[in-house]
């Protein structure tokens, strides 16, 4: 396996973890990191030996020759940075949602195959082991016919002001749709209805959707942004998966292990915990996959590009059924 020259755009809270795990890979040469934020950037450079820092993506780009680009900012600045990355002939991943604009995913995406450029969406819920054994359940046939997916993914309220770039749905939910339509793979979905509110007053915080497939199962979404600041783990997601033969659950945190002081903590064991001093879990499954597969020359097959503009697709349209007040049938949205 070749060492590959990678940087990363973003370190803020969840790019430092991605940092973590890059600068922990034997097969990655983290030559850059860049963000806004000088003096954090320097600090964690330092840190982790990193040797260029950069505050203006362009300026990284011109001068460090890369084989791949890790693009941990919000959303809304996806797009710019991995358009002109693939366009120099690098490799990207790129935290979800790929794009909040469905035409920019779309000519990123586009792009990528025309170049030949990988190009890996964040969706690290099919890294997620329970994920992925509910997936290999489905596929077997244990759990029958599906006809039920319920996805929770709920937030505390400090995290509001943080999330306020794109409409709060893509930061959330559209872990749990791309979850429906991986595990309803094959069945298309043709209506979707979202009702939502600002309890906050800082734009729309509660969300609750019914996603439609052709043979009438259904999937049904919920974010709420609103849970105490003591909520362990920052939020509470739950994935059930009913079928004819069985039912599946998740549950993150699960309630397997709790530490009690002052408060009780239920510590996430599952998507990023922190294993001797080093980030574990599915996130760093998920980069390291991505690290691989740029390495090693081979191409990414967990999930297709196509797969995260679909979801993006279904986000748009439950947005917009929110807004018109009504459900929106997927082929005044989906091509």
């Amino acid at each position: 396996m070749s060492q590959i020259r990678s940087a990363l755009i973003g370190v803020g809270d969840f790019g430092a973890r991605h940092l973590d795990v890059l600068a922990h890979a034997a097969s990655v040469d983290l030559v850059a990191i860049c963000d806004i934020d000088e003096e954090r950037a320097r600090n964690l450079a330092s840190h982790y030996g990193v040797r260029h820092v950069f505050i203006d993506w362009r300026e990284m780009l011109a001068e460090v020759k890369l084989d791949a680009l890790h693009i941990v900012t919000p959303d809304v600045h996806h797009f710019e940075p991995a358009m002109a990355a693939i366009q120099r002939g690098v490799d990207i991943f790129v935290e979800k949602p790929l794009c909040p604009d469905v035409a920019d995913a779309r000519t990123l995406i586009d792009e990528a195959e025309r170049l030949g450029r990988r190009l890996q969406v964040g969706h690290l819920l099919r890294f997620d082991a329970a994920s992925a054994d509910v997936k290999a359940r489905i596929a077997s046939g244990q759990l029958g016919r599906v006809f039920s997916i319920y996805g929770r993914r709920n937030v505390v309220r400090s995290q509001i002001p943080i999330y306020r770039f794109a409409n709060r749905l893509y930061t959330t939910s559209v872990h749990d749709i791309d979850l429906i339509l991986w595990f309803y793979e094959g069945l298309r979905p043709v209506e979707v209805y979202l009702k939502s509110l600002s309890v906050s007053g800082q734009g729309d915080d509660v969300f609750w959707g019914i996603i439609t497939m052709e043979d009438g199962s259904l999937g049904v979404i919920e974010s709420n942004w609103n849970l105490p600041d003591a909520t362990p783990w920052r939020g509470h997601c739950l994935l059930e998966v009913v079928g004819t033969e069985g039912t599946a659950l998740a549950e993150v945190p699960g309630n397997s292990y709790q530490v009690w002081s002052e408060r009780v903590e239920v510590p996430d064991t599952s998507y990023w915990p922190v294993v001797h001093g080093t980030v574990t879990g599915a996130l760093r499954d998920e980069i390291m996959y991505f690290v691989q597969c740029v390495s090693e020359g081979r191409p990414l097959t967990v999930l297709d590009p196509e797969d995260a503009y679909r979801g993006l697709q279904v986000a748009r349209a439950l947005i917009r059924s929110a807004e018109e007040g009504r459900p929106i049938r997927l082929e005044e949205e989906i091509e």
